[in-house]
């Protein structure tokens, strides 16, 4: 039976309406303060079943949490190590080709032969080459990673900032780290914890609505995640074997563009124009280096679709790339980096939330339509 809209309901409703767009108002309002335990929060997510099978066999959980940190710092840094240099000097060198396009006569003519001059002169006109080039000649690695942390470390260290920009910057990183041991260390509380908030009578609902959550944060986190990293490896295997100049970085980016899938193929014009660049240095026709980026795309793609996404991912990636990014979109509208952070799981509860009250609607419906068939059924047989 459907419930008549009395003004208790009514009441309830409108409460509830106004205390989402409270919750709102206030995540925008600490943003700052929030992104990085959230942004923490989620590493643990992750990072959670790995946890939880090292428990089962160290016994302790703190052992664990400390291998699996030990174990990410070791691979964050190695990685550091083997790309940073990597990808500075690729950067530098392809700041180095671009004046060349527009100052080099012999390129200059060559470019004419396959890219029409209007279009040549529209992308000239898009943006300054000349600074682009001349801020990648001069990149200084340490001080971008600084511009960046900036963004994402909590506004509560900004008066640190004002003494020493590296103070705050070690001291948010050293926060995001406690914050990143703790929860690790306490999901299983938390997990408890959130659970004891609901009466008796909803845990098993609140059980089975937890559980969807998980199955859509952990389709797209970590199945997603891992499919992003390889695609990116693969490539930067491939741009960097061919020579491409920045192929290593610009294939770690697009396989990162890769957690929306098939975002990476919008960097396929990117990767066109990266082809000049390298077919004006060697001298090779632009054709053919084209049809071997094309031909990396093409095959990188069928791994991915045939091989990574079936054993990684599976059937259970539910959230389709437009609504990943559609809600990458809406959230951050919303709630500034801090939505970036919060999307997909916010996304998730509401899908599954919505999902729920498809099922309850159905199965009132199959209750107002039972009787009547019942009712039917020996009057046909009459």
């Amino acid at each position: 039976m459907r419930r008549a809209w009395t003004i208790d309901r009514i009441m309830q409703n409108l409460i509830v309406v106004l205390g989402i767009g409270a919750i709102l108002w206030g995540l925008n309002y600490l943003s700052g303060v929030l992104s990085p335990f959230f942004a923490a929060f989620l590493l643990a997510y992750i990072l959670d079943p790995l946890v939880c099978k090292l428990q089962g066999k160290v016994k302790h959980r703190i052992v664990a949490v400390i291998i699996v940190i030990v174990a990410m710092a070791l691979v964050v840094t190695g990685a550091g190590f083997l790309f940073v240099p990597m990808v500075v000097s690729e950067v530098r060198h392809l700041g180095e080709l671009i004046p060349r396009m527009f100052s080099d006569s012999a390129w200059i003519s060559r470019i004419s032969t396959f890219i029409p001059a209007d279009t040549w002169a529209s992308i000239k006109g898009m943006i300054s080459w000349e600074k682009v080039a001349s801020t990648m000649q001069s990149l200084d690695f340490w001080k971008s990673a600084q511009s960046v942390a900036d963004k994402v470390l909590p506004s509560a260290w900004g008066l640190l900032a004002k003494t020493s920009s590296v103070v705050a910057w070690v001291s948010g990183a050293a926060l995001i780290f406690m914050y990143l041991v703790f929860i690790m260390l306490d999901m299983p509380k938390l997990r408890r914890g959130v659970a004891s908030l609901f009466p008796k009578k909803y845990k098993s609902d609140l059980f089975d609505f937890s559980s969807e959550v998980d199955k859509f944060m952990g389709s797209y986190f970590r199945a997603q995640s891992l499919v992003a990293l390889s695609v990116g490896i693969l490539y930067a295997i491939g741009f960097g074997v061919i020579g491409l100049p920045m192929g290593v970085a610009f294939g770690l980016f697009s396989g990162a563009l890769n957690m929306i899938p098939y975002l990476q193929l919008t960097t396929i014009p990117l990767a066109l124009l990266l082809a000049v660049v390298y077919a004006l240095d060697t001298g090779m026709p632009f054709w053919e280096v084209a049809l071997i980026v094309l031909a990396i795309y093409a095959v990188v793609q069928v791994i991915q679709d045939f091989f990574l996404v079936p054993k990684i991912v599976g059937s259970s990636m539910d959230l389709p790339p437009v609504g990943i990014l559609l809600s990458l979109s809406i959230w951050g509208k919303l709630l500034g980096f801090l939505g970036l952070i919060v999307a997909i799981p916010f996304t998730c509860i509401c899908l599954v939330y919505l999902e729920k009250i498809q099922k309850k609607a159905e199965a009132i419906a199959e209750d107002e339509a039972g009787p009547s068939l019942e009712e039917d059924g020996p009057s046909l047989e009459a």
